[in-house]
């Protein structure tokens, strides 16, 4: 019976940081996992993370980039827009067909059972991927959401904000970002989920090494990546 699986999500074609990310679950002895979307777009290696979640054959779920890139089928109206890395076409333009097909076909909501408990996946809502709870979202509406899903946990990213509630018999979790930063701390984030005699318990995890991107403001919500200086896809 599975009894552990690792959580991340917000990679965000950082290729370095979810290596890192991979190699610490790997260390942690943790097989399985599950991805919550948003594997592509703003970073430069978005069809090496996209590869590395297929081979792995991990559960994801489609995030609100992936569906952005899935939808680019039409030349941006500047051409700028398609030489810029990171943008939803420069994106699309450097993933195989093998892994546009992966981002295309992913669905809202993933479902596994761990150690007996239904764990479902999302990257907001069930209907909308922009739609996430937070550290601050009422117990009554996570609680819904829950009933909603028929599960006792439920997993989500889109915030970049990591956390653990557990609210009456149910676990929420939020892994946090592989990719991104939106506090400064450049630690790509990852999370992981264990069945326990006493239920399921949510831990959080950090790979102790600068590799998240941050947004620069001045390139209208794109990404400078730090560690790799943008330096396109290999």
């Amino acid at each position: 019976m599975l009894n552990r699986i690792a959580v991340l999500g917000d990679i965000h074609s950082n290729g370095l940081a979810l290596d890192a990310c991979l190699a610490a679950i790997d260390a942690r002895g943790i097989t399985t996992g599950v991805c919550t979307g948003d594997i592509v777009m703003r970073g430069p290696r978005p069809d090496h993370c996209v590869t590395a979640l297929r081979e792995r054959g991990w559960p994801c779920v489609s995030g609100n980039t992936d569906q952005k890139v899935a939808r680019a089928d039409d030349l941006p109206n500047k051409k700028r827009k398609l030489e810029k890395v990171g943008t939803r076409w420069w994106t699309r333009a450097r993933l195989t067909d093998r892994n546009l097909q992966f981002i295309t076909s992913l669905p809202m909501v993933q479902r596994l059972t761990l150690g007996g408990y239904r764990v479902a996946v999302v990257h907001g809502s069930p209907d909308d991927p922009t739609d996430a709870m937070d550290a601050e979202t009422p117990n009554e509406a996570l609680i819904s959401l829950a009933h909603d899903l028929d599960a006792d946990c439920v997993v989500s990213g889109h915030t970049h904000r990591p956390f653990v509630r557990h609210v009456e018999s149910r676990l929420f979790v939020n892994p946090g970002s592989v990719g991104e930063t939106r506090n400064g701390d450049l630690r790509p984030c990852w999370a992981w989920i264990e069945a326990t005699p006493s239920g399921l318990e949510g831990h959080l995890e950090r790979v102790d090494k600068p590799l998240a991107m941050v947004r620069d403001k001045n390139r209208k919500g794109f990404m400078l990546d730090h560690s790799l200086a943008v330096a396109g896809p290999r």
